[in-house]
């Protein structure tokens, strides 16, 4: 009995040495990463497929690890992560009785796919080999061999065109910051920064720098707040449909007050307030001047500023507040150099441009581009509502295809070139420039472009980002099918139609 005892003691230790051996014949790991290449701060997806010899299983990721242990993978170094490890394979419910409990369990078998959101972190670019370690416990109807991990390699390329984003999104903050500046509200603050700065040179005896870079510093920290207070609320809802409804109607707002057909003021009451304030002296006094000049812009910046918050929250490079910021203290510092250098010099205010119709005509042709850009928002709810129900609000979506979509926006870009060149009922214009002619022409060359992809033509990998993603009725109703939330349909159709399968995880906008 002894020598059997022993004899059995020893077989368990050789199976228990030897089941990481026996693990690695019944089940075989790989894993890829999709997209294989993407810039930091973006999100990806770790896919490791699992197969394995006929009967043996593993735990489904959502089984009760007090029952089994559910199959996991670590987070690879050089990433972040951003949900759950879930299984795109339906999982084999399984039971047993154990005296008067029932036990279930979730197993996989054959073939499975596991997904792991994650988050591009700081790396080196370029490509890389990545180890990716799943933790599985293999059993057959009987027996389970012990957990083991089973480190494998992917390859994954860091790209920088997080870097390129964000200078693009800087650059649009500069240019929505030099195009608010050229607007007629925020010439009245001209002669007020003349008449207080003149002033404070007097009583300081012309030493009037550290006022000067106060009032700067006070119109980029006005706007930064206006970022940080606005922005998380965009950055939380920014893919929701109805914020997406609510910017697109604030867009159409700010075409309205762009083409003059609206003011937007804002209430006098607070003008009394910082426009009293601001004549007080000191590093006070030039704060609440910048204050002033914040107030009474309003009706100049707020669309660039409601667009830029819009930009930064829905970016999805890896944004997010820091981001809207940076953004808009770029855009604050590009609305308040020129007010610090006639708050150092004065008698320069001579050599600025002068309002007229140029700034007028400006002005009307980014209200245009106000128009294109909440179709835009209000085409990222349609998609939604549209796959998810049909009806909401009392209303079909469904109804901004991308033949819909595209031909308006040649009609708005066409009405933009034609208003240019001085034919828009209402807004006659003197004859065309060169300027304005070769603007007319490359408006009409966009508008031609929108009507080349409304035709069916392949847009752009931009454009296509742009657009709505379905077709009804159009010239290119097969051109890209949607599959919502049921893999195992859409593998069908694309093995049926001999096309690859793209499988997005960030949502519809």
């Amino acid at each position: 009995m002894v020598r059997s005892a022993v004899i059995q003691t020893m077989l368990l230790s050789l199976l228990f040495c030897a089941a990481p051996l026996l693990q690695g014949d019944e089940v075989f790991a790989r894993a890829r990463f999709e997209p294989a290449s993407a810039p930091i701060g973006s999100e990806v997806a770790l896919i490791v497929t699992l197969d394995m010899a006929p009967g043996w299983h593993v735990y489904h990721p959502d089984q009760n690890p007090d029952d089994g242990m559910p199959v996991s993978v670590a987070v690879p170094e050089g990433f972040l992560a951003a949900g759950s490890l879930i299984s795109l394979a339906d999982p084999e419910p399984h039971s047993m009785q154990m005296g008067s409990k029932t036990i279930e369990y979730l197993w996989l078998s054959g073939t499975a796919e596991l997904s792991l959101p994650l988050t591009v972190g700081e790396g080196s670019l370029g490509e890389a080999t990545v180890t990716v370690v799943p933790r599985v416990q293999v059993c057959d109807d009987s027996f389970c061999l012990p957990p083991n991990e089973m480190p494998i390699s992917a390859t994954f390329e860091r790209l920088e065109g997080n870097l390129a984003s964000l200078w693009a999104f800087l650059l649009a903050a500069v240019a929505g910051g030099i195009f608010a500046l050229l607007m007629p509200c925020t010439y009245p603050m001209i002669p007020i920064t003349i008449s207080f700065f003149t002033k404070q040179a007097e009583a300081r005896g012309g030493k009037v720098l550290p006022l000067s870079l106060a009032y700067g510093f006070g119109i980029i920290g006005i706007f930064v707040l206006i970022g940080v207070l606005v922005g998380p609320v965009i950055l939380t809802f920014a893919t929701h449909p109805v914020t997406n409804l609510i910017i697109g109607g604030l867009f159409l707002v700010f075409a309205l007050a762009l083409f003059g057909l609206i003011n937007l003021n804002p209430p006098q009451a607070l003008m009394r307030v910082a426009g009293s304030a601001s004549s007080q002296g000191g590093f006070v006094g030039v704060f609440l001047m910048g204050a002033t000049l914040v107030v009474s812009s309003f009706t100049c910046t707020a669309p660039f500023v409601g667009s830029l918050l819009s930009l930064g929250a829905a970016g999805g490079d890896g944004g997010g507040i820091g981001k809207v910021a940076l953004g808009m203290a770029v855009f604050g510092l590009t609305m308040a150099i020129p007010f610090v250098f006639l708050s150092l010099a004065p008698g320069r205010i001579q050599k600025l441009p002068q309002s007229g119709a140029w700034m007028e005509r400006l002005k009307v042709t980014l209200g245009f581009v106000e128009v294109a850009a909440a179709l835009k928002f209000i085409s990222n709810a349609d998609v939604i509502w549209r796959q998810l129900d049909g009806s909401v609000m009392g209303i079909e979506w469904g109804f901004l295809s991308r033949e819909r979509f595209l031909l308006l926006w040649a009609v708005i870009f066409i009405a933009a070139a034609i208003y240019l060149l001085g034919f828009l009922p209402g807004k006659r214009l003197p004859r065309a420039g060169g300027g304005r002619l070769i603007s007319a022409i490359g408006l009409t060359a966009f508008a031609g472009y929108c009507g080349y992809g409304y035709q069916g033509g392949k847009m752009d990998t931009i454009m296509t980002a742009i657009i709505p993603n379905y077709s009804i009725g159009g010239h290119v109703e097969s051109l890209h099918a949607v599959v919502v939330d049921d893999l195992d349909a859409a593998r069908e159709q694309a093995s049926a139609s001999g096309k690859l399968l793209f499988l997005n995880f960030t949502g519809h906008t």
